[in-house]
């Protein structure tokens, strides 16, 4: 979450934004940008940064703020989390135009076919696992774990409270370790029937 001159600013300025004036709108977007470039940094992976910086994407998320100014409706939610909305648009469109990866053949290991299965097995089933997890859940163990955010940062990126967080963290975590309880049961079945 913001710090609280930065929301205290928004609340004074957004309604005039929303109204049109000029000098409003150019403060908002000043508040805003900063937390935005954080979020999309975050969320960016470094083949998507490689191919448009995360200042690009925070530069198309304000001009995109700008334009929805005029028609943002304060239902006593933040500016910041609608911006943080848009990022989270614009990050997905980033990550579509990047080019994915190609290993290089020297660096190509050949597993064996043993270890081919299992492999694609236990990656099929994390990502499985990850993605049935409640979209904040996933959001956290993704910023948490496969990032390594701070709490805090993790909260002002998702506009939470680090509690809120850890609570989310926690939650999937737990689900996590079910469902890999599961699965690694049902694989020692699978092996046994054999």
């Amino acid at each position: 979450m913001a710090d609280k001159n930065t929301e205290l600013l928004l609340r004074h300025w957004v309604p005039r934004a929303v109204a049109g004036e000029p000098h409003a709108v150019g403060t908002v977007v000043s508040c805003v940008r900063p937390h935005v470039l954080q979020f999309c940094t975050a969320r960016m992976d470094e083949q998507t940064r490689a191919h448009t910086p995360a200042e690009d994407v925070a530069q198309e998320t304000c001009l995109a703020l700008v334009r929805a100014l005029p028609r943002y409706d304060d239902r006593g939610g933040s500016v910041l989390r609608f911006a943080f909305a848009i990022a989270a648009n614009k990050v997905v469109d980033a990550r579509r135009k990047a080019p994915r990866p190609v290993a290089p053949v020297h660096e190509v290991h050949e597993p064996s076919p043993d270890e081919d299965v299992l492999d694609s097995e236990l990656a099929a089933a994390a990502r499985r696992f990850v993605d049935m997890l409640p979209e904040q859940q996933r959001q956290i163990v993704i910023l948490r774990i496969f990032r390594g955010y701070s709490t805090e940062r993790s909260a002002l990126m998702l506009g939470t409270t680090p509690g809120a967080v850890r609570v989310a963290q926690h939650r999937a975590l737990t689900r996590l370790r079910a469902q890999l309880s599961l699965f690694e049961h049902e694989d020692t079945s699978r092996n046994a029937a054999r």
